[in-house]
Parts: C-alpha cells; structure tokens; sequence
C-alpha cells in the first residue's frame, strides 16, 4: 500500500457516488412503498385523543393542502398514497439536493 494521504474530491460525481445516491434513493422508495400496505386503518394518536374528547369537529382546516391527507387526486388506493410519498420524496431529495449544491459552492469559495 501506499504511504500518500488518501484524497477525496467532494465535488466527485463519479458512478460511486452516483450508485449510493440512487441505492439510497431506492431503499427509501421501497421503505416507502412496503409502508403503504402496512399501514393501520385507524387513526393514529392525535386523531384518536381529538376523538376521544370531542374536539376532532373543531379542526379549521388547513390554508392550503398540496396533497390532502397523503392521497394524490384522481387515483385510487393504494396508488394515490403510493404516488403522494413518490412526489414527496421526489420534493425532499430536491431540497436537499440544491442545500447540499449551495453549501459545496460556498466551501469551495471560502477554500
């Protein structure tokens, strides 16, 4: 083995990094699907307290629902929860992915 400090470049977008990005990707699309058909059909432990006490009527709604209640529009189960989790984590990787772009520029300006 070499003695030569080992260097990685954070800029790399070579087929490792791409690889664990899609095998992450993959593993939290599975997660996520698999999660669909083992939900439980009774609600889950705010809905219930608020049921319980008599104040789940009191609920105002919301300003503004993207995907209400986790279910995309014009598609029935399980695909519409399937289809809502998929754009969520399609939305989410997306985030992170401009935060993580921003935080490299501005390392490799400071550097």
């Amino acid at each position: 083995m070499s003695d030569a400090p080992m260097t990685t470049d954070p800029n790399r977008t070579g087929p490792s990094r791409i690889g664990w990005v899609l095998g992450a990707l993959a593993i939290v699309v599975a997660v996520m699907v698999a999660a669909t058909f083992l939900r439980s059909g009774d609600p889950d432990g705010l809905n219930r307290v608020a049921t319980d006490h008599g104040f789940i009527d009191a609920d105002r709604g919301h300003p503004f629902s993207i995907i209400a209640g986790y279910v995309f529009p014009g598609l029935h189960e399980p695909m519409a929860t399937i289809v809502a989790g998929l754009i969520g984590i399609a939305v989410v990787f997306g985030i992170a992915w401009v935060i993580g772009r921003l935080l490299a520029r501005r390392r490799r300006s400071e550097g």
